[in-house]
């Protein structure tokens, strides 16, 4: 049965904020060029994305009382994918300020406007497929290992929310059908007057099940009629994103535990 509310498992991020904030005292690592402010701007960034895939989700399969269009399916499509790309751009920001605190010679520089400007997911996994071919920043096998084992073990699932995201911001629709549900909560259609008309009730039903593009970059002339695979579909893009986020949290924490310096573990009093 299909997922038709999502959640994230944030404990972890609130565990490495706190290893942060314990790492830029004075007594451990300090301030310097304001790292724990680009940290903690990127990890809360983080989070608000991944209240709006949470929101935008649940939204597009809950019993609401208005009409359904193609065209708000397409609005919450577009915003989830947005916030979910967005997330692992904020993730990305914020690992990479803890991580030049460490070892700065291998990380983008949080006091370089130019170098900020450069921070993305491909800093973590890099891409063989560009010319010439992009390799990951060398202080993530030093700093976060696990995360970026992590990321290169998903690298598909990422690949297509970013493609996802890049043709529904600059192209053209990613909804490309799906089935409505049909067990709305007891005494809807009577509140709402449309118990008798089959047309108006069908105008209610939210979502059970949204079909993605599958090669959105693809040119529609190339494109054939195929039959429907599990990883095209929402209900199972979006539980696996929010599994991404759990381990990566795990791993980021891990990694952090293990390889930045504390001179001191607890909080001066």
């Amino acid at each position: 049965m299909p997922c038709f509310e999502i959640s994230f498992d944030l404990s972890s991020f609130k565990e490495l904020d706190h290893l942060a904030l314990l790492a830029t005292q004075g007594y451990n690592l300090g301030s310097t060029g304001d790292w724990f402010g680009e940290f903690r701007g990127g990890l809360y960034g983080f989070y608000a994305r991944v209240y709006g895939v949470q929101r935008h989700y649940n939204e597009v399969h809950a019993w609401l009382p208005h009409f359904r269009s193609m065209t708000e399916t397409e609005y919450h499509l577009s915003t989830i994918l947005f916030q979910m790309d967005s997330a692992l751009e904020c993730l990305a920001f914020a690992l990479n300020a803890l991580g030049w605190i460490v070892f700065s010679v291998d990380f983008r520089d949080v006091t370089d406007a130019k170098a900020l400007k450069r921070i993305s997911p491909l800093d973590i996994l890099g891409d063989a497929t560009k010319i010439p071919p992009i390799s990951p920043l060398a202080g993530y096998k030093k700093v976060f290992p696990a995360t970026q084992t992590a990321w290169q073990n998903e690298s598909p699932l990422i690949a297509q929310i970013r493609d996802l995201h890049d043709v529904s911001k600059h192209r053209k629709t990613i909804f490309e059908g799906g089935e409505a549900r049909s067990d709305p909560p007891e005494g809807f259609f009577e509140a709402l007057g449309t118990t008798d008309d089959p047309t108006r009730c069908a105008l209610l039903r939210p979502m059970s099940e949204v079909i993605l593009k599958a090669d959105p970059k693809l040119p529609a002339i190339h494109r054939t009629p195929s039959a429907v695979h599990q990883g095209e579909l929402l209900e199972v893009l979006v539980p696996s994103f929010a599994k991404l986020i759990k381990t990566t949290g795990e791993a980021a924490l891990a990694d952090a535990q293990a390889t930045v310096p504390l001179k001191e573990k607890q909080f001066r009093i």
